[in-house]
């Protein structure tokens, strides 16, 4: 029987399309190379290497590209056409797919689980379905998907390091921010360039408002987790939000124009994380320039295209088009939301419960009817972990109901959502500026 370097099972493989295999699966976990390249070349040499199959269609598909899903679709079609060759463990990720493809995001996780149920060392499966907790905003499983697993694993195991990397962060989002921090930092020292768990270990330090200790952490680092890195933009995002907690704005433009927007985002990943960032910065004030209209821009050229995929990517092409007042743009994408809603599978949950009342929200924030979007945002501030991304990520929709309460001259409801970023946050600086504006507003 042949089996990974872990001795999960394999099938149809050569001993070059095993080597290529792993050489994919790594830089699958450190976010270094081309995964779905190099198992071109596995596949050219073994075209009945049905992990490989799958694992060319999972790796796409966790980039969260609608674009991807007919290549997704032919991959898994690939290794479905040798299922009859094909182990218990490969039916079972053929099956995982499928519910993917077919828009069934949970399904496919608890498939998934069922494989990592008898295979814990498959590193596919697991690190596929991490990613997909994290699109599902599943803080519980983000965090037991890998302790469910984490007893077969060890330092002699290939990969162990990113493995407690991603514990991490599942930590993090369920606020166990020491326990997170240990796994972090026992991650790195295994292996220093593992650009998730410096991302774990940073959402520590925004979580708790850790500003200072968060430049230092990521600038000290950069040499760890920046070169070639396909996830470099999205910690430097997260470089970019300290400096703009410290009131460095200027520090954070720099940023934006020279790490994480420096011309037009290739990937959607990357045009969410511009968005979220210049919709902070004008929340607090700052003059972006014609950036947004360039954000903008490219937003309104994927709306067709990725329509009825992921809401929360449609929430933040709606804060583009508000912030730049495309009254056309933003009628189109609240059709789409409620078409979305409309229909079955995971997105449409997303749409109907978060996404299509959080967008009208944020348009009737773009109107100046803030009464309207307070009371939008609020009814789904506290279960918009429904439509995915991270606590930080998702502290927009409190910082935009903020600034709505502010802006309404309600100094009473915005310091109460005040509050309670001060007492999570008590070393963030933009807390107190917001407590500020507030106490300046009721004038005690």
């Amino acid at each position: 029987m042949q089996q990974d370097a872990r001795g999960v099972p394999v099938t149809g493989a050569s001993a070059f399309a095993r080597d290529q295999y792993e050489i994919a699966l790594r830089q699958f976990q450190s976010y270094v190379g081309d995964p779905v390249a190099t198992l071109d070349a596995a596949l050219a040499d073994s075209p009945d290497f049905i992990a490989g199959h799958v694992f060319r269609a999972l790796a796409m598909f966790t980039a969260s590209e609608k674009s991807f899903l007919p290549a997704v679709a032919d991959s898994v079609s690939e290794a479905a056409r040798r299922q009859a060759q094909a182990n218990a463990r490969e039916l079972g990720l053929i099956h995982a797919t499928q519910r993917f493809v077919d828009g069934d995001w949970s399904g496919g996780c608890l498939a998934l689980d069922r494989v990592l149920a008898d295979h814990p060392r498959d590193a596919v499966a697991l690190q596929v379905g991490h990613l997909m907790d994290f699109y599902r905003g599943d803080a519980l499983n983000l965090r037991n998907r890998i302790s469910r697993v984490l007893p077969h694993w060890d330092a002699a195991t290939p990969g162990y390091s990113y493995v407690l990397g991603m514990h991490a962060f599942g930590l993090e989002e369920m606020n166990q921010y020491a326990e997170a921090e240990a796994a972090a930092r026992r991650a790195l020292s295994l292996e220093r360039k593992d650009g998730w768990a410096v991302h774990a270990m940073t959402h520590v330090l925004e979580m708790q408002g850790r500003v200072d200790e968060g430049v230092a952490w990521l600038t000290s680092r950069e040499g760890d987790w920046t070169p070639d890195n396909m996830f470099a933009f999205h910690n430097f995002w997260h470089l970019a939000l300290f400096h703009l907690d410290a009131g460095r704005y200027g520090e954070a433009l720099a940023l934006y124009d020279a790490r994480i927007h420096p011309g037009p985002a290739q990937y959607v990943l990357t045009l969410v994380d511009a968005t979220a960032l210049l919709w902070r910065l004008t929340l607090e004030g700052v003059d972006v320039g014609d950036r947004f209209e360039t954000v903008a821009d490219e937003w309104q050229g994927r709306l067709d295209q990725d329509r009825g995929f992921y809401a929360f990517n449609d929430v933040h092409a709606m804060l583009a088009f508000v912030a730049t007042g495309r009254g056309e743009a933003i009628e189109r994408l609240a059709a789409n939301l409620a078409l979305a809603a409309a229909g079955n599978g995971t997105n449409a949950m997303m749409s109907r419960d978060v996404g299509l009342p959080l967008a009208q929200g944020i348009e009737a924030f773009g109107r100046g009817q803030y009464g309207v979007a307070i009371d939008l945002i609020e009814s789904v501030r506290d279960i918009a972990h429904r439509f995915g991304g991270s606590h930080a990520q998702r502290d927009i929709i409190t910082l935009t109901l903020i600034e709505a309460a502010l802006r309404s001259n309600q100094p009473k409801r915005a310091r109460h959502f005040i509050a309670e970023r001060l007492v999570h946050k008590p070393d963030g600086r933009w807390g107190r500026r917001l407590a500020d504006r507030a106490h300046s507003l009721s004038g005690h």
